[in-house]
């Protein structure tokens, strides 16, 4: 090997030590709601459950409590994400946050041992979601439910027009998360077969064929 030649290795060797823990060490998002607050951050590792949040690992913005308290239940979804993990400990913002968002893989991890109130309303919408997670480490530590939503009808991953309705009482505590997958279309008006699912129709396609699983 000439002089070149190894000098040019060596660079190439150095570039790559200071590239590539950034390349292995994957950005998440994280969105921790409680009653009176709700953050957003972006984190460069992962982070113990539940615990304090730290600057030195999470970017993180502080929203305004009215963000997910004055959410429409009809109204635009406010958050659009590819994976998510929402720490709570407020339900009832959780369900006003996500309802009507995009989000295909989704944590939820309950921050408290108390039985907080459920919602209004009973349900929730997340649109394109495939992988749904949720675990209640301070009631039941250790066990997690973990679901790939779709499956049950062979619903592929990359499906476009696909939404879960998620019962309020899965973010309270479930001992066992149940799940059952239809088939329908969207009419002319940009309804479904379901009139009292509480859902935005805005972006869905005329006529479309989509995957809905309700998550209870």
């Amino acid at each position: 090997m000439t002089p070149l030649g190894h000098v040019g290795c060596v660079v190439l060797y150095c570039v790559l030590c200071l590239v590539m823990p950034t390349l292995l060490r994957g950005e998440f998002t994280l969105a921790y709601v409680r009653e009176y607050s709700l953050f957003i951050c972006v984190c460069t590792q992962d982070l113990v459950v539940c615990s304090v949040i730290n600057s030195s690992e999470c970017d993180c913005a502080d929203h305004p409590l009215s963000m997910p308290q004055q959410q429409q239940t009809h109204g635009p979804g406010m958050v659009h994400f590819k994976r998510l993990t929402v720490w709570y400990t407020s339900p009832l913002n959780v369900a006003r946050l996500l309802n009507n968002s995009e989000v295909r893989h989704l944590a939820l991890i309950k921050c408290d041992l108390a039985s907080s109130d459920l919602p209004l309303f009973d349900h929730f919408a997340v649109r394109r979601l495939e992988r749904l997670s949720v675990s209640y480490p301070f009631w039941r530590p250790g066990q997690s439910h973990d679901v790939f939503l779709g499956r049950d009808m062979g619903a592929l991953h990359h499906e476009e027009a696909r939404i879960a309705v998620i019962h309020a009482a899965v973010l309270s505590g479930t001992d066992r998360l149940k799940t059952y997958t239809v088939k329908t279309e969207v009419d002319s008006k940009g309804m479904m077969s379901f009139p009292n699912v509480l859902m935005s129709n805005d972006g869905l396609p005329e006529m479309a064929s989509m995957f809905v699983t309700f998550v209870y």
